[in-house]
């Protein structure tokens, strides 16, 4: 009796480390944001600490793609404003960089090791949000400006 109540604690107590379940964490970046570089830092040093976070990384300015993504995701979390770097992890949204944005990641991270959590893009809806990306938005006014000087000749 006490050798079989010996052996479920050990056993327990080995699950206990080895049950750490994976969280992914979605990265919506920009390649001309050096905030987005701080962020990259950060989560790379993040999922060496926690070899289970899979990090997912999307890029928003060459893919207006994973713009509306950001923005669909941003406003089914609650977010009420939409920019770069913004991180999608568990029940938590959070646009930035810094020591506070750093340790809410975390606690979430350690959260969803613990609890775990589904993942972030299952909140998207079917469709996703009809916005147009900054880049579109450029490329619009770029060829209006065009058309401008054509006509103006």
């Amino acid at each position: 009796m006490r050798w079989r109540g010996l052996a479920v604690l050990l056993l327990g107590m080995l699950s206990f480390g080895v049950a750490a379940v994976e969280v992914e964490l979605h990265y919506f970046w920009s390649a001309t944001c050096p905030d987005c570089q701080v962020m990259k830092a950060y989560l790379a040093e993040l999922q060496e600490a926690y070899p289970e976070l899979r990090v997912v990384a999307h890029e928003v300015t060459l893919n207006p793609d994973n713009w509306r993504r950001m923005v669909t995701l941003a406003r089914e979390y609650g977010l009420a404003k939409e920019s770069v770097p913004t991180v999608f992890v568990g029940n938590l949204a959070v646009v930035g960089v810094g020591l506070a944005v750093e340790l809410q990641i975390e606690e979430e991270v350690l959260r969803c090791r613990a609890e775990g959590c589904p993942s972030p893009l299952g909140r998207l809806p079917t469709r996703l949000r009809r916005v147009l990306s900054p880049l579109e938005i450029v490329l619009i006014l770029a060829v209006g400006v065009a058309i401008l000087l054509f006509l103006a000749k």
